[in-house]
């Protein structure tokens, strides 16, 4: 194993003199000599989270103990109330449910079935989307082909839909059909990255929400049409091959969808479409029981912290983040099990080692990220504690915040960061990641990425960043999909990760002062 003491001492020296103002050289030699006789954590943080890792049973202990975990639900709650306890077991103390806000009715899959029963059998492969509403009975016949893209005029179809079951389109081949089944980044490609002049969209929290609005209001316009013509259930094809994707609509968490919608293979979608065009006689049979748990719930986030041990720089926070709520398809292992795993290690590994860190290091496991377009966990997290993501309102302690690491990606190991065009913060993370080079972590770029929760922090104008992770098997498998389980976490990938991301946080701890950050956007 390389030791890192010497790189890490070189670098906090390096860092003190890019962040340190008003004090000159002599301040930033001082803040350095001061954080190298802690220089030694790394290479503890390294054995630590090599040889003695617990992060795969930490990640199969939140997915496949306690499954799917949508928010609100029951099983969300025992996963959050597991993830607290292990915490505390590691000696963790400052480990919490923290409330957030009040959840929707929680929507309950209780069954459901989707057969060809003509001109032969076949026990199709799907899932229903969330929130879809109760089949009474089975809904059966002769399946309708619709062909309509997101903006066409439906009004052709109308008065021959009722009592239909309709397939949404016919089924092209997936993108990815051909793709390895692991891919990594090359180091071409992460050249690339680190080398992009701008970061791009979305470049702040009001844009990423408002891009999902637009595919929510097109879906909402095909629900409300397809319900007032009486259709029994609709069809559409996965997404990827060799899956079933499905999620939801984030609208109907609040609302309740009002036609029964199922996501089918796309293999055994193709083989019905290619049925119909051919003129044979397919017929399906559809039931579904599913129902909302009335009466909202009080929802949760998991919170827990090592406390910084400065005087002064103590009260300030460096955190770390995932999302703890998965879709019902899979398991939530790779999303995001993993990510949550990992930042549990971090604080296990920093524990175990006696890090004593100057500012606090703290975690949150969210809520509410999938099924809403403003992910609520952490969006209620920010509101109650640093300012609002929406208005960029502050509260007195975003004063005392540092900087928030997400980890969203899957199960791939971490790469980089990216900075969220935050280009004051680059030779900062830049350092911070040099003593992983070896473990192939240094890219830092420019770009923006969205969808997940450091967006929440971004609104409010802190500094919020996600790691750069190797794609693996992600968008192209597992994905919100039923291959969503644990045998897709990889082991080795989220060891790195862990020690990674530990060195990384306790680096920014040590600091004289906090990360730079860009203009609020």
């Amino acid at each position: 194993m390389i030791s890192s003491a010497p790189i890490y001492r070189r670098l906090l020296a390096l860092i003190a003199a890019i962040v340190t103002f008003g004090g000159g050289a002599l301040a930033a030699q001082a803040s350095a000599d001061r954080a190298s006789s802690d220089s030694a954590v790394l290479v503890r943080i390294r054995d630590e989270g090599f040889h003695r890792s617990q992060v795969l049973q930490t990640a199969l202990g939140i997915s496949d103990l306690h499954g799917p975990r949508l928010a609100g639900s029951a099983a969300y709650l025992a996963a959050a109330r597991w993830s607290r306890d292990r915490l505390i077991r590691w000696g963790i103390a400052q480990a919490a449910l923290e409330p957030w806000g009040r959840h929707a009715p929680v929507w309950k899959l209780d069954r459901f079935s989707l057969e060809m029963t003509a001109p032969y059998y076949l026990r199709v492969t799907a899932m229903p989307r969330v929130w879809s509403p109760h089949i009474h009975g089975v809904a059966s016949g002769a399946p309708l082909l619709l062909h309509a893209g997101p903006d066409d005029d439906l009004s052709r179809y109308r008065g021959r839909l009722r009592g239909r079951i309709v397939l949404l389109g016919s089924a092209v081949p997936a993108a990815g059909r051909n793709a390895a089944p692991i891919r990594r980044w090359t180091t071409g490609e992460l050249d690339s990255l680190a080398a992009l002049p701008e970061p791009g969209a979305p470049h702040s929290y009001a844009e990423d929400v408002g891009s999902y609005q637009v595919v929510l209001d097109r879906r909402k316009r095909l629900d409300r049409f397809l319900a007032s013509e009486g259709v029994a259930a609709l069809l559409e094809p996965s997404e990827v091959d060799a899956a079933v994707r499905v999620d939801g609509f984030w609208d109907f968490y609040r609302r309740g969808a009002h036609v029964p919608s199922f996501v089918v293979a796309r293999d055994h979608y193709a083989r019905i479409v290619r049925l119909l065009e051919a003129g044979r006689p397919a017929r399906l049979s559809v039931s579904l029981a599913a129902h909302l748990e009335r009466g909202s719930a009080t929802g949760y986030n998991v919170v827990a912290e090592i406390p910084g041990t400065d005087p002064t720089l103590g009260p300030e926070v460096v955190m770390l983040g995932g999302h703890l709520d998965s879709w019902h398809a899979g398991t939530g292992a790779t999303d995001n099990a993993a990510g949550c795993a990992v930042v549990m290690e971090v604080l296990r590994i920093l524990h175990a080692v006696g890090a004593r860190p100057r500012r606090t290091i703290r975690i949150g496991l969210w809520d509410g990220e999938e099924p809403t377009a403003d992910y609520a966990g952490s969006v209620g997290y920010v509101r109650r504690h640093l300012g609002d993501p929406t208005t960029g309102r502050r509260l007195p302690d975003a004063d005392r915040f540092d900087a928030y690491f997400n980890l969203d990606n899957g199960t791939g190991r971490i790469r980089g960061i990216f900075l969220q065009g935050d280009s004051a913060a680059r030779p900062v993370l830049m350092a911070l990641l040099a003593p992983f080079r070896d473990l192939g972590a240094a890219t830092v770029s420019i770009a923006n990425t969205g969808e997940t929760d450091h967006m929440s922090f971004v609104g409010a104008g802190l500094p919020g960043f996600q790691f750069i992770q190797d794609p693996v098997d992600y968008e192209s498998r597992t994905h919100h999909s039923n291959l969503d389980v644990g045998d897709y976490l990889l082991e080795e990938d989220l060891e790195q990760a862990a020690v990674v991301m530990a060195g990384v946080a306790y680096g920014a701890a040590m600091l004289d002062v906090k990360i730079p950050r860009s203009a609020a956007p």
